[in-house]
């Protein structure tokens, strides 16, 4: 597989902690490299975790691989995680006035408290989580998608899957699977409350995943499917306690 990066994603530090860490990490076969203006890299194909079949999704591998990923060393220069400032980029972006998502969308980012403060001392971090980022190759489920691996907070990474739970497009059972794996696992401290922590990561990830789903119905000229419909209702519901 030959993936394209963009620009400025500090690669080389990036690919060679998955060198480093090839139980957890998919490594590349080669790269990075400039070809006709783009920089990319090549990759052992994998099998794709499938969304057709999500009673099998690898909820506990995933958990698992976080965990463990948040409990290894971090190495010096690593670039900060890209999660944080990719919500600020993405919800930067103008939203198609004329489409009825877009007023929610934007309450609810106008509602979000400040980020909280990265946690001390920072972990190695994935920067970008979710099942899309998992392959199975050679027998095992690695990550994939290193171009926001950094030093962060590791709530980041919990975040989406807690906003897609908050938003009853992944159901409790397979939230509650994934939670329990990755502190079975060693993973952080979330305290007896993890949502004490989580919340405001999830809310903003909620919303960031919403504005993408209108941009991309607005291009693809079509309507919101469920899933987006639900997370524009949980956008709605995140500018409603600002109230």
């Amino acid at each position: 597989m030959v993936k394209s990066h963009r620009p400025a994603a500090d690669l080389a530090a990036r690919l060679a902690v998955a060198s480093s860490h090839p139980d957890l990490l998919l490594a590349p076969l080669a790269g990075p490299q400039e070809i006709e203006g783009r920089t990319v890299s090549v990759w052992p194909a994998g099998e794709t975790v499938d969304p057709a079949d999500p009673e099998k999704a690898p909820w506990e591998e995933a958990a698992r691989l976080l965990a463990d990923l948040h409990a290894r060393p971090l190495p010096p220069g690593l670039p900060e995680q890209g999660a944080p400032a990719k919500v600020r980029e993405v919800l930067s972006r103008p939203l198609p006035e004329e489409h009825p998502a877009t007023a929610p969308v934007r309450r609810a980012y106008a509602s979000l408290p400040p980020f909280p403060e990265p946690a001390r001392p920072p972990r190695l971090v994935h920067g970008d989580f979710h099942l899309g980022q998992l392959v199975r190759y050679d027998g095992t489920w690695r990550l994939i998608d290193l171009d926001d691996l950094g030093r962060g907070d590791p709530v980041w990474d919990l975040a989406r899957p807690a906003a897609l739970f908050a938003a009853g497009v992944l159901q409790p059972e397979a939230w509650s699977r994934f939670l329990g794996a990755y502190r079975e696992h060693g993973g952080i401290d979330l305290g007896e409350d993890p949502w004490e922590k989580l919340d405001i990561p999830a809310r903003a990830l909620a919303i960031q995943t919403a504005a993408r789903c209108v941009s991309h119905a607005v291009d693809e000229n079509r309507l919101l499917d469920p899933y987006e419909s639900a997370l524009i209702d949980t956008c709605d519901r995140i500018g409603g306690l600002a109230v």
